[in-house]
This record gives structure tokens, C-alpha cells and sequence, in this order.
């Protein structure tokens, strides 16, 4: 099967066709972008004797969100991080600019409290790829980080 397609492939391409094309998983895409950035702001942290801090974010529906916050308390934990302090939005609204919880930790990692944000999902930041990329790659720039407890995709890991 792999020799029929390698073969289709190279003659649609002899043909003038672009031959087989597989599209990129976007969900696994974004998780390469993160955990690079996870890793360099981490590693930089730790080789200057740091111990990187995080700002535990949750978008929540539930009135209380203490359960989320045990358990990210426990993924810091385990990744040798220590925890600055916790933000909570009670609801999705559309756009990041208007969770105030999110634009409260992101501000605690701006004035240099915090190292970076660790939240459940990716969803919990925004639901749309486009703005969670958005926001990945706002953070990168800085050299701050985003942390999940679970990834983006789990297909081929």
C-alpha cells in the first residue's frame, strides 16, 4: 500500500499534479508550538537556579472551581513548579479579551509574578484555534509559557 501511494504520488507529480497531499493536524501543530515554548522558558528558568512559577487558570460553568485547582496544584507538583496564585472565569464568552480572569494571570505573567499560566485544556483558554494560536504565540514571543495538564491531541503519542 505504501509503495502505491509513493507511486501515485511521484507520478501525479511527474503529471503536473502536486501528488498526495495529508493535511496537518492543527490540534497537533499547536502542541508542538506550546511544549517548545514550555520547554525553553523552563529550561532557561532552571539552568539560572529557578524553579519556574505558574498562574493556575480555569474557565469554569460550576460556582466552584476548587476541584480544577486541586488537580493543576498536583500537575505543578509533579513538573517542579511552584504556584503564584489561581484565576477563574465563571463562563465562555467569545473573545479572550474579555475573560477577565485570563487577562489577570496573563497581567500577573507581564509584571514578572508569574513565569507562565497552567490551565486543564487548551479549551479552557479559548475553544477557537485560531485565538488559543493567537494567544501561544503572544506568550512565545515574550518568552512566557502556557502549560496544560492534558495535551492538545493524544492521536500518535
Amino acid at each position: 500500500m505504501d509503495r502505491d501511494n509513493a507511486a501515485y504520488a511521484w507520478n501525479s507529480w511527474l503529471a503536473g499534479g502536486e501528488g498526495l497531499r495529508v493535511a496537518a493536524d492543527p490540534h497537533r501543530r499547536l502542541m508542538y508550538l506550546r511544549q517548545n515554548m514550555l520547554h525553553e522558558a523552563t529550561h532557561a528558568l532552571r539552568r539560572n537556579g529557578r524553579t519556574p512559577r505558574v498562574a493556575l487558570y480555569v474557565c469554569t460553568r460550576s460556582s466552584d472551581p476548587e476541584e480544577q485547582f486541586a488537580l493543576l496544584r498536583a500537575v505543578a507538583v509533579r513538573r517542579a513548579m511552584r504556584v503564584g496564585a489561581e484565576f477563574t472565569d465563571g463562563h465562555r464568552p467569545i473573545a479572550v479579551e474579555q475573560r477577565t480572569g485570563l487577562l489577570n494571570a496573563l497581567a500577573q505573567v507581564r509584571q514578572g509574578y508569574v513565569d507562565g499560566i497552567l490551565c486543564p485544556d487548551f479549551e479552557h483558554i479559548s475553544p477557537h484555534l485560531d485565538e488559543y494560536e493567537r494567544v501561544l504565540r503572544t506568550t512565545a514571543q515574550r518568552r512566557w509559557f502556557v502549560a496544560l495538564r492534558d495535551p492538545e491531541t493524544t492521536v500518535g503519542l
